[in-house]
């Protein structure tokens, strides 16, 4: 390769990353609304394929999958979120003002069973370490980061009405062309890759598959989870089980814990509350139910399109969360995927033939 050659390279690959770092300025007002699409699109592509299938109409096929994702995905999401978001901030200064009585915090803690040994050698083995935590400062703090991450994140989406108006008729108009149009741009995606084909065919395809089934499953366990325990919250008398059947959907998508974390704290609070039989029937219904349920869902729409350790996504998570927001639930795992895959054609490459 001669020198002008090297040199053409060099500038055209520099522009090229010029244009490219402009073009990511120009889209990324709407980065979260253009990757929630395509996530929208890339789960119901199979929905919509058999539509097509039998209309022979894309346009009118992608028309029909828009219209049903508005009404059963995006205006069902929208109205749960400003629901949530609502609860949190009527129900925030009552926590704070409750959380604030630090005598009554610290007598609770002491005359409940289990909860107080636990406090005990918790608090001895800090005084051994010469530590000296103000529980109510320390459980204070922790409300706070949860109550404002969620109130932030909620007036993100809901500050201001215009643009979230003009947010979902971006998103709607970039599902119905991903949906009519979607396979010529995977077939451009796919066309400048520099890879051979069967590594193309490897990544593209494992990644489709493993998203598909990594957010479907997680969503779908969500629901489920969210909608039984709602049924068990209000059997026992919960009050605002809404709220708390919502705050489980959430917890759902943590991979170890995940509903458990949420109807388990219930069932003991309810045991001082309503009593050890009714304790006992809930635990049973949580256990047999409420989290059973997310061993049947999962393995049948996940299967064995992914390998990826509880652990890994739970960090995954928690990161998506704090970069993304309440979108980077489902954008995490997808990354964690895409990563996997990657190291996996890596591996295959480059490791086995070594």
């Amino acid at each position: 390769m001669g020198s002008n050659e090297q040199i053409g390279n060099f500038f055209f690959f520099g522009f090229l990353s010029f244009f490219l770092f402009l073009g990511y300025l120009l889209f990324e007002p709407f980065l979260k609304v253009i990757i929630l699409s395509i996530l929208i699109t890339i789960i119901f592509y199979p929905v919509y394929l058999k539509i097509e299938k039998k209309i022979k109409n894309k346009i009118l096929a992608s028309s029909i999958m828009t219209a049903l994702i508005l009404m059963f995905i995006i205006i069902p999401s929208i109205t749960l979120i400003a629901f949530f978001v609502n609860q949190i901030i009527t129900i925030y200064p009552i926590i704070i003002e409750n959380i604030s009585k630090y005598r009554s915090i610290e007598i609770l803690i002491k005359e409940t069973p289990i909860i107080s040994k636990v406090y005990v050698i918790i608090e001895n083995s800090l005084k051994s370490l010469n530590i000296n935590v103000d529980i109510s400062d320390a459980i204070r703090g922790i409300v706070n980061e949860i109550v404002s991450f969620v109130i932030q994140q909620g007036k993100g989406i809901f500050l201001d009405v215009t643009l979230l108006i003009v947010g979902i008729i971006i998103m709607l108009i970039t599902i119905f062309f991903l949906f009519k149009d979607g396979i010529h741009l995977y077939n451009r995606i796919y066309s400048i890759i520099p890879l051979s084909d069967k590594d193309k065919t490897f990544l593209l395809s494992k990644s489709y598959n493993a998203i598909q089934g990594v957010v479907l499953g997680s969503v779908l366990t969500a629901i489920a989870q969210g909608i039984l325990s709602f049924i068990g919250y209000f059997a026992i008398g919960l009050e605002m089980s809404y709220f708390w059947a919502f705050i489980t959907f959430i917890a759902a998508f943590i991979p170890v814990g995940g509903a458990s974390l949420i109807w388990i704290p219930v069932a003991i609070y309810t045991l001082f509350t309503k009593g050890f039989l009714t304790a006992f029937l809930f635990s049973v219904y949580g256990t047999l139910v409420i989290s059973t349920i997310d061993n049947i869902i999962k393995p049948v729409v996940i299967g064995d399109k992914t390998n990826i350790h509880p652990m890994i996504l739970v960090f995954a998570i928690l990161g998506g969360l704090n970069l993304f927001g309440f979108i980077g639930i489902f954008l995490a795992p997808i990354i964690v995927v895409m990563i996997d895959n990657m190291l996996l054609l890596f591996k295959e490459k480059y490791v086995s033939q070594s």
